[in-house]
């Protein structure tokens, strides 16, 4: 049949041949079954011109058609004719026959075309409104043609008068209903499962069905046999039997149980058993067909549902795999993009550490540069006024004992004269008068006592200055710790006696220095940045002291004791105006400074601190309290490793 085949991978020739083949055999398969199953109704036919109640070939013709196209049409065509000539082969019969399978090839024809057109389908089974327009196109109206082709033939070949009409018209009518309604569902189920493919295989289904299965044919047979057998009014019986199978069996299962109970009550009707046992037989088999398409519809009603709701479940089980496929999918997407963003992330945040590491280095850098290039520049200029200080006190402290000596002389001389002039001219005696030779003999070694005095101070300071360069201790040395603080108190004499310059010379009140010096071994360090230190520290102290409104007595104290672990600390106190905690948590940043633009740049304690603890390996702590003073302590380690 034209519907089974599709042709893939074969040769023209091969399909065409094939698909007469298949014609043929359907041809020969629906032409005989239809003839077959219409005398055998013929056999029941009470009413004249041999109208039946019970008429089979109609359910035949139209699953024909909807299975196997318009071509099917010879095969209804020739089992319709070929019942005539089987059964009465007269002339009037043959030709009543011949205009009668007219009418039953168009009513198969006509009911499968609307059905499909109003349905789109072959198998209008699976949905309930798919079922309603079966019952009504391809059943009530289509059947109609039919009947009346058929009734009005025998009719106008005098067969039977027309009073007859509407009672054979009724019952032909009738019974291809029935034979629609009841044979048609049954082919089509078992010829093709409609389209979908049913979610279990058949055989499965009943395996698993199989206790309930056998509760149901005992339950049905004892209905079929006490309504249609016994002739009691339980007939009724078979509507609950029928949902119970539409809900629970297959649909195979559920048309054949339809099929077969029209069969036993037909049987138990012609056999005068049944509940729908009229006088009339034609009337009680037409009760019968009636209330057997009833529940055939109801049932295909049902089953239609049941289809629809598990195809709906199905669908939705589909759509939610789908949605959580999907789903997935997206998630799977949306934890690929965040984890790339993290990865993103995390590459900016190493950048960003890598640009604020790198950033701190150039500021180290440049502040190590602009604090090397400061101490370069002063230790020179230390040096230089040093070296240039140095120079002509050297000459006047060497001058100075010649100078002695010869004023010793000279004074010997003038004594010498004195002794052996007794009496000077008048000029003379006017002069030494004018003169007071008497206050030069005695102040003149007072003089030059004095400058030996000053000169051994200016000495001094040069030793001081030239200490606290130490432009020639690049390296690690060791040194007396006590000796770099000394060098910086005494440059720093004149702002610890109350004077400071800037653009208008002010005066303070001196500052007293308490020394608490422990006897400490030598360090070993570098010297000149050490001394840095002890500069800022004390410079510091200063500026808090002077920067207190009330002009009281400023005090640093200076402690120096040898700790545990081969260590020694400097303590530096004063009782100036003190920190905050906000400056204290800035302090050593470079660049950060509370001093007025111009006085400071801010990077004395941030070197301090790069000196004691990175490049010495020490501590730098501070401990201040606004309004009490700041202590900072020095601590360091004796032997650099």
């Amino acid at each position: 049949m034209s519907y089974i085949y599709q042709g893939e991978g074969l040769k023209m020739k091969e399909i065409v041949t094939r698909w007469r083949w298949d014609d043929l055999s359907a041809i020969a398969l629906v032409a005989i079954s239809y003839c077959g199953l219409g005398l055998l109704g013929l056999h029941l036919a009470t009413l004249p011109g041999e109208v039946t109640p019970i008429w089979v070939p109609a359910g035949i013709g139209l699953a024909a058609v909807l299975l196997g196209g318009v071509k099917i049409w010879p095969a209804i065509t020739l089992g319709s004719f070929g019942i005539s000539v089987l059964f009465n082969p007269t002339p009037m019969s043959l030709a009543i026959g011949a205009v009668t399978s007219i009418g039953n090839t168009l009513t198969p024809l006509c009911g499968a075309a609307l059905i499909y057109r109003f349905t789109g389908t072959r198998y209008p089974f699976q949905k309930a409104s798919e079922v309603f327009k079966f019952a009504l196109l391809g059943a009530v109206f289509s059947q109609g043609i039919s009947a009346t082709i058929g009734v009005s033939a025998l009719c106008l070949g005098g067969w039977v008068p027309w009073s007859l009409f509407p009672a054979l018209w009724m019952t032909w009518w009738i019974s291809n209903v029935t034979g629609v309604l009841i044979i048609t569902p049954l082919i089509l189920t078992w010829a093709t499962p409609g389209g979908k493919k049913n979610p279990h295989p058949l055989l499965l289904r009943l395996r698993r069905l199989l206790p309930e299965l056998c509760g149901w044919l005992f339950l049905f047979s004892s209905v079929v046999v006490l309504a249609f057998w016994r002739a009691y009014p339980v007939e009724y019986l078979m509507i609950p039997l029928t949902v119970w199978a539409a809900f629970r069996f297959p649909k195979r299962i559920t048309t054949m149980a339809i099929a077969l109970a029209t069969a036993m009550a037909i049987t138990g009707t012609l056999l005068e058993k049944s509940s729908f046992l009229r006088p009339n037989l034609t009337e009680s088999l037409l009760l019968l067909e009636s209330f057997i398409s009833v529940i055939s519809v109801t049932t295909l009603v049902l089953m239609a549902v049941i289809e629809e709701r598990r195809y709906a479940i199905l669908a939705l089980q589909q759509a939610n795999e789908h949605l959580e496929s999907r789903v997935l999918e997206r998630t799977r997407a949306l934890s690929q993009a965040n984890e790339e963003l993290q990865r993103k992330e995390l590459h900016l945040q190493e950048k960003a550490h890598s640009l604020t590491v790198t950033l701190q280095e150039l500021r180290q850098t440049q502040a190590q540069l602009i604090q090397n290039e400061k101490m370069t520049s002063l230790g020179h200029l230390v040096a230089g006024i040093a070296h240039e200080i140095n120079n002509p006190i050297s000459f006047i402290y060497s001058n100075l004992t010649p100078a002695t000596e010869y004023a010793t002389d000279l004074l010997d001389l003038l004594a010498l004269y004195e002794t052996i002039v007794v009496e000077p001219s008048p000029e003379i005696e006017e002069l030494v008068e004018e003169m007071d030779l008497e206050f030069i003999k005695e102040d003149f070694f007072k003089l030059l006592d004095s400058m030996k005095s000053g000169a051994d101070r200016i000495h001094q300071i040069v030793l001081s200055l030239r200490n606290f360069s130490r432009l020639d201790e690049a390296d690690m040395k060791s040194v007396n710790i006590h000796h770099g603080i000394e060098s910086t108190l005494l440059i720093l004499q004149h702002r610890l006696a109350g004077f400071y310059s800037d653009e208008l010379e002010r005066n303070f009140p001196p500052i007293q220095i308490i020394k608490n010096y422990s006897d400490l071994p030598e360090i070993e360090c570098l010297a000149g940045e050490i001394n840095q230190v002890f500069m800022t520290l004390l410079m510091n102290a200063i500026d808090a002291i002077q920067e207190l409104e009330d002009q009281a007595e400023g005090i640093i104290e200076i402690t120096t004791s040898l700790l545990e672990d081969d260590r020694l600390e400097i303590s530096i106190s004063d009782n100036g105006l003190g920190m905050s905690r906000e400056v204290q948590r800035k302090m050593f940043d470079p660049f950060f400074t509370t001093k007025p633009v111009g006085q400071s740049v801010g990077l004395g304690l941030y070197m301090s601190y790069e000196t004691i603890v990175h490049k010495h390996n020490g501590q730098l702590i501070c401990c201040s309290e606004q309004g009490v003073g700041t202590t900072f302590k020095v601590i360091l380690p004796l032997r650099q490793n």
